[in-house]
């Protein structure tokens, strides 16, 4: 089990944030951003798949790290990628298409939370490295 628990950390980190993500964006603030994006959603299956790869990294970050509170450590590697993996991407597209930095920053906000909470999950399941 104990080698295992990395990967079902991963995997559960992926399912939370794919499932906090379809909830946040197409129930909760879907004016929001259909407004904004006119994203479909359409390829839920690939965003898992990317959410699968990023819970991957995240683990892979936390686990070179000796956390006393995996759950705490797990929600600021989480909000840290939440960060690095939306922010300088959202603003490039910005740039170019001519978006908005407020909606930048308020989708920014978003994935710290989501990823924080991703990230919460992934250290409560691996617990210490």
């Amino acid at each position: 089990m104990k080698r295992a628990r990395p990967f079902l950390a991963a995997a559960l980190a992926a399912l939370s944030m794919w499932l906090l993500a379809g909830l946040w964006h197409t129930v909760v603030m879907v004016t929001f951003y259909t407004e904004r994006t006119h994203a479909e959603h359409d390829g839920v299956g690939l965003i898992l798949v990317a959410y699968l790869v990023l819970a991957g990294l995240m683990t892979w970050v936390f686990r070179r790290r000796r956390p006393e509170r995996p759950a705490r450590e797990g929600l600021l590697v989480g909000a840290l990628v939440g960060v690095l993996w939306v922010f300088p991407h959202e603003l490039a597209m910005a740039g170019a298409h001519g978006g908005s930095v407020l909606y930048v920053l308020q989708n920014g906000a978003w994935h710290v939370v989501e990823q924080g909470i991703g990230g919460a999950i992934l250290g409560a399941v691996h617990g210490e490295p």
